[in-house]
């Protein structure tokens, strides 16, 4: 009986309604509500002036960054094609009076360029020699320290120097790789240097523009990035 009892009263609780609102009452309230926000902002001139403001200046700010990063891409292209063409002023020695200033800095960068690639070279090389000659120490220590496996007496003089020869050898390498590290920042230093003349030899050929056939499609190709980079420019100055 009891368990009886227990199970009409399960049934009675679940056949129960359930409390909290009915999902038709939940969505009509919410469509209610957005009903009335619409209704305020149509009747509100100065709220939708506002969204309308704030949502053309973040479209106007959008298409300002767009031409942005076209206006600097065709720059680059304008900085590539002015230094190709000044580094093919300097190797057809193209004579000018105004290159002159720029011919006589190349050739002094050439000359250290030229000098420091040498020294780099030469420091390379002795980094090998010493290498190597670490490797053959440090297989005689080895040598050495085997005969003591054996029962052997190593002779402690020679146990000495060959550990100084590996600390003298170990820093003379870290030295010189010091060194390369130096030499390659120079050499990195000198090059672009040598860009940034061959930058501007490339704009005062294209200032004068000498009349060489071989050069006209030069000169119309930087006409025809001219005239984008200006109307780019214009375009970015009507949305500031």
């Amino acid at each position: 009986m009891k368990g009886v009892g227990l199970f009409e009263l399960q049934q009675a609780s679940q056949e129960m309604p359930k409390e909290g609102l009915p999902n038709w009452i939940f969505w009509l309230l919410l469509c209610i509500i957005l009903l009335l926000l619409a209704f305020i902002f149509l009747r509100d001139k100065d709220l939708r002036r506002r969204l309308s403001a704030f949502l053309s200046g973040a479209k106007r700010r959008m298409k300002r960054t767009q031409l942005q990063i076209r206006l600097n891409r065709e720059k680059r292209k304008k900085i590539e094609i002015l230094r190709d063409l000044g580094m093919r002023v300097w190797t057809e020695k193209i004579q000018n009076e105004k290159f002159l200033a720029t011919f006589k800095e190349l050739e002094r960068l050439e000359k250290q360029e030229s000098g420091c690639q040498t020294d780099l070279k030469d420091i390379l090389s002795r980094i090998i020699a010493l290498k190597k000659e670490q490797e053959e120490v440090k297989q005689s220590y080895k040598s050495l320290m085997k005969m003591k496996e054996t029962g052997q007496h190593p002779n402690p003089e020679q146990v000495r120097a060959s550990k100084e020869k590996t600390h003298l050898l170990k820093k003379e390498i870290s030295d010189r790789e010091k060194k390369i590290n130096i030499g390659q920042a120079t050499l990195k230093d000198i090059q672009a240097h040598k860009q940034r003349n061959f930058e501007q030899l490339g704009t005062f050929m294209d200032e004068k523009r000498p009349d060489l056939k071989d050069y006209h499609p030069v000169y119309s190709r930087i006409d025809e990035l001219n005239r984008g980079i200006l109307n780019l420019m214009s375009r970015i100055e009507k949305l500031t």
